[in-house]
């Protein structure tokens, strides 16, 4: 029984004995340090204000005063920002533009109004207004006054009959883009569009002023003029009148002549250039050659039933003789030595007026042809 007990007695002071280093034991302690952390989490709210103005696209004239308005409904103390292009023009009543003596900051309680005195074409674009982290944007459009000039700046163009004719313009100034319109002198509109047009075939009737007109929407469209002359062969109207009284007869012949250039008229007797006094006149373009022939004979009171004329006044006469270098035009007739009474009529038409000969072709074999054919 003594054995069972001794070892049950060595089990339980084993159990019961220090931990040993050695020979010398010494009681063994684990520590675990606990560490406890703290996190706190600031929250920090930036104040928006809303906006009490709206966006705007604002299209002002060259020249005016450009306005924007930026309030909102409470300011909370912040400063009102604006900028175009990406550039600061003002922060509050400060002004950081360059050009800042024409751009002016109004402040209000709850906002500002932000005013460019006259607007340049630079101008145009889209200003913001910040506030804190909110922004307004507002979209500016200059109308820029137009200005066109003919092309050539001549303003003239000559071409001759039969050839194309082109009528052409050219802006030089004007935004935004406009629109071009055609007119004659008179205002009539012509259907034209664009800044050049082209007549195939000129004529001589349609020589004149033409209008171009450039619109932008600026209070009064640009207009430039251009003269088209069409170049052409003289035309000739005529008229004559047997002026006579008692004791002398007249012949009084007038005639309109419509050239371009202005035709050089002469007149000649029997192939012999005349030195005459005429009365010359020009409207439009128009030119109107009077001349008197006085003193051409007797007049009603003589022996005969018949006006005589003088002997040296007889002959053949080339009148409005109209030369412009792509042609002439001339009329003539024969003076006879009597006039019939009832008739009052000296002469005989011998060259139709209204032809056109040309230069090369004009000789005084040829008017003798015609009297014969006559």
């Amino acid at each position: 029984m003594k054995m069972p007990i001794l070892i049950w007695i060595f089990v339980v002071f084993a159990h019961s004995v220090p931990f040993l280093e050695g020979c010398k034991s010494k009681p063994s302690t684990t520590t675990t340090p606990s560490t406890t952390t703290t996190t706190r989490t600031t929250t920090t709210t930036v104040y928006s204000p809303t906006f009490a103005s709206d966006p705007r696209t604002v299209v002002v004239n060259e020249g005016n005063n450009i306005t924007l308005p930026c309030y909102v409904d409470d300011l909370g103390g912040l400063q009102i920002i604006w900028e175009r292009a990406n550039k600061t023009l003002a922060v509050g009543d400060t002004v950081y533009e360059e050009d800042g003596n024409r751009v002016h900051v109004q402040n209000r309680e709850n906002g500002s109004t932000i005013v460019i005195r006259e607007a340049e074409e630079k101008d145009a674009g889209e200003y913001v207004c910040k506030v804190g982290a909110v922004e307004l944007k507002h979209t500016v459009q200059i109308i820029v006054r137009p200005e066109v000039e003919p092309d050539p700046k001549s303003g003239v163009v000559t071409v001759k009959e039969g050839e194309p004719a082109t009528l052409s313009c050219k802006v030089t100034r004007g935004n935004p883009e406009m629109a071009i319109n055609w007119e004659l002198e008179s205002g009539y509109p012509i259907f034209w569009f664009g800044l050049s047009n082209t007549i195939p075939e000129a004529r001589r009737w349609i020589s004149g002023v033409y209008r171009c007109t450039a619109d932008n929407g600026w209070p009064e469209p640009a207009t430039a003029e251009i003269r088209l002359d069409v170049q052409h062969a003289p035309i000739i109207q005529t008229t004559t009148l047997t002026d006579w009284t008692q004791y002398w007869t007249k012949l009084v012949f007038k005639c309109i002549i419509t050239a371009s250039p202005l035709a050089t008229v002469e007149w000649y007797k029997d192939g012999q250039l005349m030195e005459v006094e005429e009365d010359v006149t020009t409207r439009d373009g128009v030119v109107t050659h009077r001349l008197n022939m006085n003193d051409m004979g007797r007049g009603s009171i003589n022996d005969n039933e018949t006006w005589v004329l003088e002997q040296d006044r007889l002959g053949l006469y080339e009148y409005c003789r109209a030369n412009i270098g792509m042609g002439e035009a001339y009329g003539a007739f024969e003076l006879i030595s009597s006039c019939e009474r009832r008739q009052a009529q000296c002469y005989k038409i011998v060259k139709d007026l209204d032809k056109m000969v040309p230069t090369q072709l004009l000789n005084n074999t040829e008017l003798n042809n015609d009297d014969e054919d006559s």
